[in-house]
């Protein structure tokens, strides 16, 4: 649980990754690239499954958030991040649910976790809250390059092609109590945010409106939010046609496409979104309470791509323009029954029935323009075009039922299952169960607690039923070609785990939290090649994988020095490892080099031939054509994932009114294929390593140790994967802020005209 008020009052952040990277023990957040605009990764605990897809399920007060990246006129690696159109000032809290306690009330969606946003709502109804309260934040701000590159024989052309981006954030709020127990709030948010890429903007307007009314047994909540962006994304991540790939690929910069094309070039989406739900809730008679929520989720994002006329890019230089128009939907209902019982003394039953219906709905159409006959863009004008269109709908339905035992509020038992049926469920899978069992002990400063739990991940949309595709006309009429190959048998990736920890508090001050977990995923899905004699191509999934996981969490928070309330230090710091192990792939290795998904091996281990030796000629002379010999068999070479991450940091006040905080992050056990190198180091000739080594060798004489030990680098050095397999060990300065609070003498300034509670200035 994350108290995002509390948090935002002394830094400033400009994404949900800002706020929860080391904040949350077992979560790992990271962004695509460090352009605007782009998606937040996250890795939960040990990550033990197949599938990429690994990003939680999102709720926002109750709606079920469409959080898909969108990549229509741009490539996947350059996305558009939904995630973008929550305003991070009207978050109250967050909670990442994780565990077994994610299986417990998600189910079939909840194997990567649960992040549950709570957002503000009006003051409480009390007289002292009468008046309205109005909140006004401005934020000014600037990003630059952080560290220079100093990689490359010519580094000038890629240093000064980022620039200065600019930010500017105003956020206003107005909360009003009135009579009758109803309360209003209202927000208004306003982003202008550019990044470090040259033409990479972000402009997004957002408004809020909460409604609350209690009476009696009767209680009734409403939220509407509208969203309306506009953001440019410049391509930087699409190899030779990108800006970065341009400046680092060849001393001579921008071989492949000229500046001026790219700089001509546009990618932008329009997006407007709306998000509401109604809540209501009712005391029945016999003190059954009745809940239910209506959620909607509205999005149409319009994205337009333009290389003008006279621009050469490949082949064309008569221009292109691509038009997609996106429609997302998400609606989910939910009906919750509670009832509780007074069994004996200090015991008490609460019995929960929990419905919930989810659809989500998605459309695409495109269109692909090119080769205008002049400065005109009309598509209508274009020699070639190419049009498409999409749609994908996903049902979901689940029954959840629990029972909650509790014992003088030191010892509860939790017991609960699950009943799921899906669409993306084959067609001869009736439903999934998933049960869940907890139980947790108290004593005065020290808490047990064990949890089992079981949760599922869908097949992909394409994976359950079997499709066919019209592909022209012949002489007996359509022509209808097999597309995919569906399953009927196809079922959700199940994760089981269990979950063991204690939590201790020391003198009110310090806190303590140790967790240990073991997770087991089987039906994992595996895709078998189809044979094409059987009028089949691509392949068809089976539920057959199974991985191993297991971790350890530790977290400690504490007040390190206190005096009255002019003075305090708070600390902390979270330490998680973790690990899996493939066991099982049906005999068959996934293999997308350096990647493996291999029996024995982490998932997606880096897993290739090494480099052995340098490759000379007959005369003793190095080889630069063939490079070095490789291992004829292959080898584990490390992990995408960590083994150790976490974080640490303080919060500092003095004298009540100046604030210093720090936050850093760190990760260790993890590698990265550094493909930009491994490109540079063969197709062109700006990688300063190699450079300085092949000059190097040329001033040596042939055959003696010291040219071999210069090949043997070169070697090291060459267009091999496994030379450009690295670690990706890091420590980190996340965050550091400063602050100054004038709270006390703007009461008194303002206390005979109006009253203004509290103004702080923040540096972060």
């Amino acid at each position: 649980h994350i108290d995002i008020d509390n948090l935002s009052k002394n830094a400033h952040t400009n994404s949900l990754s800002d706020m929860l990277d080391g904040k949350i023990g077992g979560v790992q957040m990271y962004q695509s690239n460090g352009k605007v605009g782009m998606p937040i990764r996250f890795n939960m605990r040990s990550g033990a499954t197949m599938s990429m897809e690994r990003d939680p399920i999102i709720y926002v007060d109750g709606v079920k958030y469409n959080s898909s990246h969108i990549s229509d006129i741009n490539s996947s690696q350059d996305a558009l991040s939904a995630l973008n159109d929550l305003t991070i000032d009207d978050i109250a809290t967050i909670d990442v649910i994780k565990g077994p306690s994610a299986a417990a009330s998600y189910g079939a969606e909840a194997a990567n976790g649960v992040i549950v946003i709570t957002t503000k709502r009006g003051k409480n109804n009390n007289p002292e809250n009468r008046k309205a309260d109005i909140q006004v934040k401005m934020s000014l701000g600037a990003a630059t390059l952080a560290r220079k590159y100093d990689q490359f024989v010519n580094n000038d052309p890629i240093n000064n092609f980022f620039q200065t981006g600019w930010q500017k954030t105003i956020y206003t709020s107005v909360s009003k109590a009135f009579k009758g127990n109803q309360n209003l709030f209202f927000s208004y948010n306003m982003n202008d945010i550019a990044g470090i890429v040259p033409g990479n903007k972000d402009k997004r307007h957002s408004a809020k409106m909460a409604y609350d009314l209690r009476s009696g047994r009767f209680s009734l909540g409403a939220t509407a939010s509208y969203i309306h962006g506009n953001i440019s994304l410049p391509q930087t991540a699409m190899g030779r046609y990108d800006a970065i790939w341009n400046l680092m690929i060849n001393q001579t910069p921008w071989p492949y496409v000229d500046e001026s094309t790219w700089r001509a070039q546009s990618w932008t989406y329009g997006n407007d979104r709306f998000i509401g739900n109604l809540r209501l809730s009712y005391m029945l008679p016999a003190d059954i309470k009745i809940e239910t929520i209506i959620g909607a989720d509205v999005n149409h994002t319009e994205g337009i791509y333009r290389l003008p006329f006279g621009y050469k890019l490949g082949n064309n230089a008569e221009g292109a323009k691509n038009i997609s128009n996106r429609r997302n939907s998400n609606f989910n209902w939910d009906i919750k029954a509670t009832r509780k019982f007074h069994l004996a003394d200090k015991w008490d039953l609460t019995a929960t029935l929990l419905s919930q219906i989810a659809r989500q709905y998605e459309t695409l159409n495109s269109i692909s323009a090119s080769r205008f006959r002049s400065d005109i863009d009309n598509i209508s004008a274009a020699t070639e075009r190419t049009v498409t269109e999409s749609s994908f709908e996903q049902r979901t339905w689940g029954l959840y039922g629990e029972a909650f035992l509790n014992y003088d509020n030191r010892f509860f038992v939790n017991a609960g299952l699950r009943r799921d049926a899906s669409n993306l469920i084959g067609s001869n899978v009736a439903s999934i169960y998933y049960p869940s069992l907890s139980a947790s002990y108290n004593l005065k400063n020290q808490k047990f607690r064990i949890a089992y739990g079981e949760s599922g991940r869908l097949p992909y949309p394409t994976d359950a039923r079997t499709s066919y595709v019209m592909d022209g006309i012949s002489a007996y009429g359509s022509i209808v070609k097999p597309q995919y190959k569906g399953n009927p048998n196809i079922k959700p990736e199940r994760m089981r785990e269990i979950e063991l920890g204690t939590d201790w508090t020391i003198r009110n001050r310090h806190t303590l939290a140790l967790t240990l977990y073991a997770q087991y995923t089987s039906d994992a899905i595996i895709y078998d090649d189809l044979l094409s004699s059987d009028g089949w191509i691509g392949s068809v999934p089976r539920n057959v994988g199974r991985i191993k996981g297991h971790g350890i969490e530790f977290s400690y928070n504490g007040n390190l020095w206190k005096q009255a309330n002019r003075h305090s230090l708070d600390v902390y710091a979270n330490l998680n490892y973790q690990a899996n192990k493939v066991t099982d792939t049906g005999g068959k290795d996934i293999n997308n080099y350096p990647n493996v998904v291999k029996e024995g091996q982490p998932v997606y281990a880096f897993y290739y031939h090494t480099v052995e030796k340098p490759a000379f000629n007959a005369d003793g002379t190095y080889n630069q054509k063939i490079g070095a010999i490789e291992s004829n068999d292959y080898q584990y070479l490390g992990k995408p994932f960590p083994s150790v991450n976490g974080s640490f940091g303080f919060d500092l006040k003095l004298f009540s009114h100046f604030t210093f905080g720090t936050k850093w992050n760190y990760a260790l056990g993890a590698s990265i294929y550094n493909q930009s190198f491994y490109n540079v180091s063969g197709l062109g000739d700006n990688l300063k390593k190699r450079n300085d080594q092949l000059q190097a060798l040329a001033n040596a004489t042939v055959g003696t140790a010291e040219y071999n030990q210069i090949a043997e680098e070169l070697a090291h050095s060459a267009r091999f994967r496994a030379n450009y397999i690295e670690k990706a060990n890091f420590l980190r300065l996340s965050t550091l802020y400063l602050g100054y609070d004038l709270s006390s003498l703007s009461r008194r300034w303002t206390r005979n005209c109006f009253f203004v509670e509290s103004i702080a200035i923040i540096l972060s």
